[in-house]
């Protein structure tokens, strides 16, 4: 018997599709019924309606988030809801941020965060109006901190342009800007320029309002050293700061000389028209309170233990105003190296004077009579050779610059040292008096100068010899030798101050008579 073959599973796909088939056709026909029974118009209405009133759901709730959205935004710029300000840090000045510099952006994430909040999953609808909350945010800042560095330019090319270089006459640092304390509650404020603490004004925790910028007023504030934290009283920014070093042996005559060149500019301040002098500081009102009487005696050398600060002079003529700092430090400190190296104004200033005893020199000691030796013992001063005090000076300045970056040249092109002989109204009359001789001439004959004056010249860009008397005359005049040496002082200075210290013209002659028989020509020559 043959044996049947074994038959596999049935195949059912074709009955499901029938029966797809059929619903298909079931669900067509019931469609063709409903719009038979209720008409086409029916069915068109009420897609329409579901259509309209979606569509109206859609944009109440839109204009509702929007709503919200300007009046949160309303709330946190304006109605005070907006995040707190963090307190200024310990190295922070003690302000507030001014708009642009940090709130603008924290009441754009608080109201972005918000959105985020409460309509996180329709916040997608609010897009275009929080890209342009960014935008108008990021425009506002683009030109705030424009501002501030047009601003800054312009204060920084405003002391550019008036050659003002402010120096600290405490610790000689020089100041990029000084730090200001407010007025009213004496909080320091180290950076007051504009920045993200305000634009053309700041305001302190306190709420007094801090100019930022010397043409508003910054200058009149009361001023601190950024570094040593000293009272800056005078007023740095305001006008052209002149830093002046005198260097010399001990008792060479710096002090008198500093009164006197003090004296000689109250004088000529005295004779030209809205000119003035004053001396500024406490140490320097002091220090510089009775010249006159000060010059009539003999003048202590400097302690050397004391610690060296400028004296401060304002000196206005012409309506311009120049602030003189006077370092005058003890001869000790110029004696080595190692001392001279803590005068750091040296790398500050670009005019500088080398005090020179005459009766110090022992050669020049020498060729003096024995009655002249008695008479001028007490006046002497037992001072170093003045190379030795000038070569110690010269080291640390050529240091000093190549630090600043000037390089190490062998001559600094503007530069200038003034020789001053003091003492010139004691030498006056002796055995080395410079009768008929110039002062360059004398210094090297007869003070045997020519070696350290061949080396100035070498190193400074203008070197000139002065002969000065820090006295003066029965009418308390100061001697015209100081007039002299501060013309050429303040040559590079405006011509305001040189006019300043022209000297006197002589007095009128007397009215002539109903005519006067004397020749034009032999009376003009008389004048002279």
């Amino acid at each position: 018997m043959r044996r049947r073959a074994p038959q596999g599973p049935r195949n059912d796909d074709g009955g499901v599709q029938i029966g797809v088939a059929l619903l298909a056709a079931v669900g067509g026909l019931l469609a063709l019924v409903v719009v038979y029974l209720l008409r086409w118009w029916l069915i068109a209405a009420l897609v329409s309606a579901v259509v309209v009133l979606g569509g109206t759901a859609a944009v109440v709730g839109w204009c509702a988030l929007v709503a919200l959205y300007l009046r949160r935004t309303h709330r946190v710029m304006l109605g005070g809801d907006h995040p707190a300000e963090p307190p200024p840090g310990s190295r922070d000045d003690p302000a507030h941020r001014s708009y642009h510099g940090g709130p603008a952006w924290w009441d754009l994430r608080a109201v972005l965060g918000w959105c985020w909040t409460v309509a996180a999953p329709w916040s997608v609808f609010l897009l275009p109006h929080l890209l342009l909350h960014a935008l108008v945010v990021g425009a506002y800042m683009a030109a705030a901190w424009t501002v501030v560095g047009a601003l800054r330019l312009a204060d920084s090319g405003l002391l550019l342009v008036r050659r003002i270089r402010m120096v600290c006459p405490g610790c000689f640092v020089r100041l990029g800007y000084p730090a200001y304390l407010c007025a009213r509650c004496g909080r320091r404020h180290g950076s007051i320029r504009p920045g993200g603490r305000g634009l053309w004004w700041r305001r302190c925790l306190c709420g007094a309002r801090l100019p930022t910028l010397l043409l508003l007023g910054s200058a009149d504030l009361d001023a601190r050293c950024p570094h040593c934290d000293r009272s800056l009283e005078h007023r740095p920014g305001e006008a052209r700061e002149f830093v002046l070093p005198l260097f010399g042996g001990t008792g060479a005559g710096k002090t008198r000389l500093v009164t006197g060149m003090h004296l000689a500019l109250a004088q000529a301040a005295r004779r030209a028209p809205e000119a003035y002098v004053e001396p500024v500081g406490e140490e320097a009102v002091r220090r510089l309170r009775d010249c006159e009487r000060m010059l009539s005696t003999r003048t202590p050398p400097t302690p050397p233990g004391r610690e060296v600060r400028g004296l401060t002079v304002r000196v206005g003529a012409g309506g311009r105003t120049l602030l003189m700092q006077l370092f005058d430090a003890a001869g000790e400190r110029f004696n080595r190296s190692v001392t001279a190296e803590e005068l750091a104004y040296l790398g500050k200033a670009s005019t500088f004077v080398l005090a020179v005893d005459p009766l110090g020199i022992e050669a020049v000691w020498r060729s003096l009579t024995a009655r002249e030796r008695s008479r001028l013992a007490g006046d002497r001063s037992h001072t170093r050779d003045p190379e030795l005090a000038y070569g110690a000076v010269r080291d640390e300045i050529r240091r000093q610059y190549r630090m600043l970056g000037h390089g190490r040249l062998p001559r600094w092109g503007r530069s200038r040292l003034a020789v001053v002989v003091t003492r010139g109204d004691l030498v006056r009359g002796t055995a080395v008096a410079p009768d008929g001789v110039g002062p360059r001439e004398w210094a090297e004959r007869t003070l045997g100068l020519g070696n350290l004056l061949r080396d100035a010249e070498a190193d400074f860009g203008e070197t000139r010899v002065f002969l000065t008397s820090a006295v003066t005359d029965g009418s308390g005049l100061a001697d015209p030798s100081l007039g002299a040496l501060l013309r050429w002082l303040l040559a590079e200075e405006d011509d305001a101050f040189t006019a300043m210290l022209a000297d006197p013209e002589p007095p009128a002659p007397p009215a002539a008579g109903p005519r006067s028989e004397r020749p034009e020509s032999e009376y003009m020559e008389g004048t002279r």
